[in-house]
């Protein structure tokens, strides 16, 4: 009976600290995963895409401004970026 107080205690011990680790190290290891992809070529030709289609958009073309900022939509999904629009 004694035993088995130890070995539960233990075991919630060791749970909890799995808990805390995985808390603190998994976001870190998450923006470092996302800081990776967003330094890919395909995100930072979605972000100079983004621009290029606000540009566009100053100088009055919508039209081509439409097209621009679509492919840049499809750049920031294929490249999973971080939201800049």
């Amino acid at each position: 009976m004694f035993w088995k107080k130890i070995v539960a205690t233990l075991l919630v011990v060791l749970l909890f600290s799995v808990l805390v680790a995985a808390f603190i190290y998994i976001p870190k290891y998450l923006d470092e995963e996302q800081r990776a992809r967003d330094n890919t070529k395909g995100c930072k030709q979605y972000r100079e895409f983004l621009l290029t289609a606000e540009n566009w958009n100053k100088l009055g073309d919508t039209d081509q401004a439409k097209g621009v900022y679509n492919i840049a939509v499809d750049l920031f999904r294929k490249g999973k970026c971080t939201r800049v629009h």
